[in-house]
């Protein structure tokens, strides 16, 4: 399930737990999309504390959405991920290096609103990198 989270317009914030299903995945980039509609760059904050699992579905959706927007990663400016599960952290932490203009940081499960702060300190208007 996909939580929308309370946060500044140029700030993408979801909660996620249990499964993720392919309906999940598209609510979050139906939701992604319009933010990059009215703004150049945004943050994306990802609350991944109760999340159980990811659908074959929702992998072929989000191997597809990247797909889409190579080329515009750029326009992701910051990542913040929010879990205590230590996989988690290193493949955050590994993607990290793939995106190299992105800005990716962890932060703890009780460190959501250090998260949401962080994110929100984008300049939305900013050029891309």
């Amino acid at each position: 399930m996909i939580e929308t989270l309370a946060s500044p317009p140029h700030v993408a914030a979801y909660r996620f737990t249990g499964q993720l299903t392919g309906e999940d995945y598209d609510a979050c980039i139906a939701d992604l999309e319009t933010r990059l509609a009215r703004f150049p760059r945004i943050a994306v904050l990802s609350d991944l504390s109760d999340m159980q699992g990811v659908s074959l579905e929702a992998v072929g959706k989000d191997l597809r959405y990247a797909a889409s927007k190579l080329g515009e990663f750029g326009r992701f400016a910051r990542a913040a991920i929010v879990t205590d599960k230590r996989w988690l952290v290193a493949a955050t932490e590994f993607a990290g290096h793939l995106l190299p203009n992105t800005e990716v940081r962890t932060f703890a499960q009780d460190g959501r609103a250090l998260a949401l702060a962080w994110a929100a300190e984008l300049d939305p208007h900013a050029p891309a990198a």
